[in-house]
């Protein structure tokens, strides 16, 4: 087999190869063979049909197959000719067949670029310390009682820090809300057993203030100027009224900490005992919640390193996606208008493509070089817990569907990625920043 690679520019390459007539013609025979013992030809038993009949009989799709599998031995013994090229996708090949039976086959390979890796052993990170203080622990206690604070009815006027029960309906220049807009606003159309959890900086501004000395059975107009961050943008600026009928009024009740509170997540453990298991548990976050800062460091730190020439179809795809979610988060956000943030969000994704396709080609560089590869049983673990996460009831179709869906390999790039990070995480130098432990005291 004759091969033939050139370097282009833009992380490409030309592939020519020509396997021989000789070659090509033991496969074609192989593979005809292969249909000679299961083939049903009319007027003869299984297996018997002589090979002139077979190959007419079944002539596209044993071309097909031919074609197939000399690409696949093109392919692999290019690579096995050039250990040292890295590709990330063969491209759509030409091939033909010319008279005296050879095969040629010629594409355009898209490659990793070449660069020079960086020192990724012993990078500098600088994160808070992971130690629990008593007070991280009492903090989590009393956060657990809130979480299952109970709110009882009680006949008083409302104050801040209850929650208000109303009714309620909305108008903007005394009409409704959605005929002043003209279009459905959803929540603002009003409300019937809604509850208020009166706290400044709740949702709605104003409202909470307004309700303030309200008792059950009293009706009210509150008016609000709605915020510049509303999600309904036709309404910033304007005055909304609310006009409210109150229903219930409900007193917070915080639980004792004791442990009877924690009867039902820690059976029969003592205080002492759950005060241990909430420590350790706040110290396990802190170390995850540090590990994932020095990976968030290390690879801005890895970007920040080199810059190199990306494959650009590689950048035009995935910054695609990129300004898709970016796009999907603004519609999110109450953005109405496009016009005006498109062109910034797509420029803002192509620069941010290009320093995730960086850190991502010397992470695999890396990968390479540390001999950091993914077991089977690391795979089966990783699609199990995708299956899961899916709802998938049947995990063999599961798999199928992954194949389908061409996500194996990234599964595989997946595990890599995080492995290298763990091995640079571990190996990183890290300081302890005493700024961010009072920064974190202070809130």
């Amino acid at each position: 087999m004759d091969i033939t690679i050139e370097k282009q520019a833009d992380c490409t390459a030309t592939l020519k190869a020509t396997v021989p007539a000789d070659a090509v013609a033991t496969l074609k025979d192989q593979i005809a063979s292969s249909y000679t013992s299961h083939a049903k030809i009319p007027g003869f038993r299984p297996g018997k049909a002589p090979k002139s009949v077979i190959l007419k009989r079944y002539e596209a799709a044993i071309e097909e197959e031919l074609v197939n599998r000399l690409s696949e031995q093109v392919c692999d013994e290019a690579l096995t000719q050039n250990p040292d090229l890295k590709v990330l996708d063969f491209g759509k090949a030409e091939t033909a067949t010319t008279d005296n039976g050879e095969f040629t086959y010629s594409s355009t390979l898209t490659i990793v670029p070449d660069f020079e890796l960086p020192e990724y052993m012993g990078i500098e990170v600088s994160v808070a310390s992971d130690d629990v203080t008593d007070a991280d622990v009492e903090d989590a206690l009393n956060q657990f009682a809130q979480q299952n604070a109970k709110f009882e009815t009680v006949d008083r006027a409302a104050a801040m820090g209850d929650v208000t029960v109303i009714d309620f309906k909305t108008t903007v220049e005394g009409q409704p809300t959605a005929d002043a807009l003209g279009k459905p606003v959803g929540f603002l159309e009003g409300r019937e057993g809604h509850w208020v959890f009166m706290e400044e900086d709740s949702f709605m501004p104003g409202l909470s203030e307004g309700l303030v000395g309200s008792k059950a059975g009293d009706t009210k107009d509150i008016t609000i100027t709605v915020p510049e961050n509303f999600p309904f943008a036709d309404l910033i600026g304007k005055e909304l009224v609310f006009h409210v009928s109150v229903k219930e009024i409900r007193e917070k009740q915080v639980p004792a900490i004791d442990d009877e509170l924690f009867a039902t997540a820690l059976p029969g453990k003592t205080m002492d005992e759950i005060k241990d298991i909430v420590r350790e548990n706040l110290k396990q976050q802190k170390e995850n919640a540090n590990n994932e800062a020095k990976a968030d460091q290390i690879s801005e730190k890895l970007a920040d390193a080199i810059d190199f020439e990306l494959p650009e179809a590689l950048v035009e795809r995935e910054s695609y996606n990129v300004l898709q979610r970016k796009l999907y988060a603004a519609m999110q956000a109450g953005e109405k208008e496009f016009d005006g943030i498109v062109d910034k969000l797509r420029e803002e994704a192509k620069t941010e493509t290009r320093r995730n396709l960086r850190v991502y080609f010397m992470l695999q560089e890396v990968a390479r070089r540390e001999n950091i590869s993914v077991t089977d049983h690391e795979m089966s673990n990783a699609i199990m817990r995708l299956a899961q996460q899916e709802k998938a009831t049947n995990l063999k179709s599961f798999v199928k569907k992954l194949q389908k869906e061409g996500r194996i390999p990234g599964i595989r790039l997946s595990l890599i990625t995080s492995k290298v990070l763990d091995l640079l995480v571990k190996n990183a130098k890290v300081t302890i920043s005493e700024a961010k432990e009072e920064t974190a005291a202070a809130e």
